[in-house]
C-alpha cells in the first residue's frame, strides 16, 4: 500500500515573494501540511511588469534576470519547506499575472491559503493588525478557502 502525500489531496497554497513574511508563511505552512498529512503548492507570482522601451535597458536581460530571479525565490522556499515535510509534498509553480488574482484561483479546491504580510505597523495603520497590502486584502476577499495572514517574523 503506498501512502499518498495527504488526505485525498489535500493541498495548503502559499503565496512566495521572497520577503522574510513569505519565508515565515512557507516554514508555517510546512508544519501545518505535517499536522494535516497535507502537500504544500508554492506559488510565485510575475506581475509582468516590463520595463518601458524608453528605460534604457535591455528587456530581454531584465526578463532573463526576473526568471532567474523567480526560480531561485521558488528554490530556497522549496528547500525551506523540504525541511519539515518529506519527499513528494512539495510542489512549485511559477504564475503569471496578477498575484491577488492568481492566488485567489489557485485556492480552489486548496485547504488554507497561506500568505506573509511584509507591512509593518505604524500609528496610522494601528487599527488593523497586521496591515494588509492590496494582495493579502483582495486574497482575504476572493479566496474560496481559509487564508492565514502571518505578520513577519
Amino acid at each position: 500500500m503506498t501512502e499518498s502525500p495527504g488526505r485525498a489531496g489535500t493541498r495548503i497554497v502559499v503565496g512566495v515573494d521572497g520577503t522574510v513574511a513569505s519565508m515565515t508563511a512557507v516554514r508555517w505552512a510546512a508544519q501545518e501540511a505535517t499536522l494535516h498529512k497535507a502537500s504544500v503548492q508554492l506559488v510565485f507570482v510575475d506581475d509582468g511588469y516590463a520595463q518601458a522601451a524608453y528605460s534604457g535597458s535591455s528587456d530581454a536581460s531584465h526578463a532573463d534576470r526576473d526568471d532567474a530571479d523567480g526560480r531561485a525565490l521558488l528554490a530556497a522556499a522549496e528547500l525551506e519547506a523540504g525541511r519539515t515535510l518529506p519527499p513528494g509534498h512539495v510542489s512549485c509553480e511559477r504564475a503569471a499575472g496578477s498575484p491577488g488574482k492568481v492566488l485567489i484561483d489557485r485556492s480552489a479546491g486548496a485547504e488554507l491559503l497561506v500568505l506573509g504580510c511584509a507591512y509593518q505597523a505604524s500609528q496610522s495603520t494601528i487599527d488593523m493588525w497586521p496591515p494588509l497590502g492590496p494582495v493579502a486584502r483582495a486574497c482575504l476577499q476572493g479566496a474560496t478557502c481559509p487564508v492565514v495572514v502571518l505578520p513577519h517574523g
